[in-house]
């Protein structure tokens, strides 16, 4: 009897050990599954958050091209400014000078 018994230890032990390492591949296989679970999710909102930031950024290098075309135009008007066309211009028109001998027609209100 004590030799049946020893074998049924040992075996009971040897069945302990393969219980232990069948959860702990059940365990280690539940928390690689958890990881890949979270790492798709995050990877699904980080893909929409890069879509949104990048057209953010399109949105942006238009407004940079269109400041560039207004900085031309104002570098073009302050350039206009400086000629002898333009104050002639504003004379007449905010100040109401004329050149000598010049007629002038205006509309009856």
């Amino acid at each position: 009897m004590g030799v049946r018994n020893a074998d049924k230890k040992k075996k009971n032990v040897a069945f302990r050990k393969e219980k232990k390492k069948y959860a702990s591949a059940i365990l280690v296989i539940a928390v690689v599954g958890a990881f890949l679970l979270i790492f798709t999710h995050n990877s699904g909102n980080m893909q929409t958050e890069l879509d949104g930031l990048n057209h953010n950024v399109e949105q942006v290098r238009a407004q940079l091209e269109e400041e560039k075309a207004r900085a031309e135009e104002l570098k073009q008007f302050e350039t206009y400014t400086h000629t002898k066309k333009y104050a002639e211009q504003v004379a007449k028109e905010k100040l109401g000078y004329v050149y000598e001998g010049e007629i002038i027609f205006q509309k009856d209100n």
